[in-house]
């Protein structure tokens, strides 16, 4: 972490450009549940093999480069792979060896038969992201500020540019306040471990805004840092190396998880039915196609959730029942002519 990094001055680059590379994830259902998913990757030669994607790939999947024919002069990376059923596609994301490991991530395609009708559904959830419990984030951000965090509504005035400034300040203030209560836990506990703590909860409150201010300001290299403030800042000599690996280390993995996050890049999720759309959570429809934008905010305060459900007709289903119908009718012409 370098000096005077702050996180969430990148949060507003976020929401305001756009990646160097386009990322596309489509997958296409068939009418027997099984799928076929295909990452694509869009920008200039460097940028395409860059090896962070939303999810995992390896040799079993097959690559193809070319030249995009827009006329922007950029390449197109496509990877794509068949798959029977949604738990195969689960067990390899599982076998993530990147940050992303530490999503929680789930993807299931279902097919339900209904006689005349099969009901096919796809639903992906990516569980909340935010490594920090300490505090309720709902206590600082709004409803409202998930909204324009997520990228759920958009700015098309300065009023809505003004709104989104006020969520990612929420944002902020939520980050830099649950920090730096992990952190005071982490040295009270410290102490508290190698027994020269007595009670003197007071005296660690006393520097609570110091620490808020060299965390907003990210003015660290780690967490441990704050040991060796914290003895500078207080006369006394509080023993806390004993605990650093045990307590800061985890905060570390936390916080570094937190940049990661932030410095994912947008991708879209496209699914794409056969038969008729009846129900989704997307915002954009089109045909037989659905999608949803996937962006750092849109994981990290709640559970984002993908789901759409469409319906194919059984028509052999109907030439059974025409056929049972028939032979119905026939038996009872036949027996009344008895």
């Amino acid at each position: 972490m370098k000096k005077k990094q702050i996180i969430f001055s990148v949060i507003t680059a976020i929401l305001l450009f756009s990646s160097c590379r386009e990322i596309k994830v489509k997958t296409s259902v068939n009418k027997d549940g099984s799928f076929t998913r295909m990452i694509t990757i869009t920008g200039d030669s460097s940028e395409v093999f860059k090896s962070d994607l939303p999810y995992p790939v390896d040799e079993t999947w097959k690559r193809e480069f070319i030249r995009d024919t827009t006329g922007h002069g950029n390449y197109v990376l496509i990877y794509k792979k068949p798959f029977k059923n949604s738990g195969l596609l689960n067990k390899e994301i599982d076998q993530d060896t990147s940050w992303r490991k530490n999503l929680k991530r789930n993807i299931e395609v279902d097919k339900k038969f209904g006689f005349f009708y099969s009901y096919l559904v796809y639903k992906e959830t990516i569980k909340a992201a935010n490594p920090f419990t300490g505090l309720d984030y709902k206590d600082y951000v709004s409803k409202g500020d998930l909204l324009w965090l997520s990228g759920k509504k958009l700015a098309l005035n300065s009023i809505d540019s003004a709104k989104i400034e006020q969520a990612v300040n929420h944002a902020e203030n939520y980050f830099k306040n649950v920090l730096t209560k992990e952190i005071l836990k982490a040295l009270k506990q410290g102490t508290e471990k190698t027994g020269n703590y007595d009670n003197r909860d007071d005296e660690f409150e006393m520097f609570k805004d110091s620490i808020t201010k060299k965390v907003g300001d990210w003015d660290f290299q780690t967490t441990l840092d704050f040991i060796d403030y914290f003895n500078k800042w207080t006369p006394d000599t509080y023993v806390l190396k004993k605990m650093k690996l045990h307590l800061f280390k985890n905060l570390d993995k936390k916080a570094q998880l937190l940049v990661n996050i932030y410095e994912m890049e947008d991708y879209k999720v496209f699914v794409e039915l056969p038969g008729i759309i009846t129900g989704t959570n997307s915002l954009s429809t089109k045909g037989k196609q659905v999608s949803w934008n996937v962006n750092p905010q849109s994981i990290l305060f709640e559970d984002f959730e993908m789901k759409v459900e469409s319906r194919v007709v059984n028509y052999w289903m109907f030439v059974i029942a025409g056929i049972v119908l028939l032979s119905f009718i026939g038996l009872i012409l036949w027996k009344s002519r008895k």
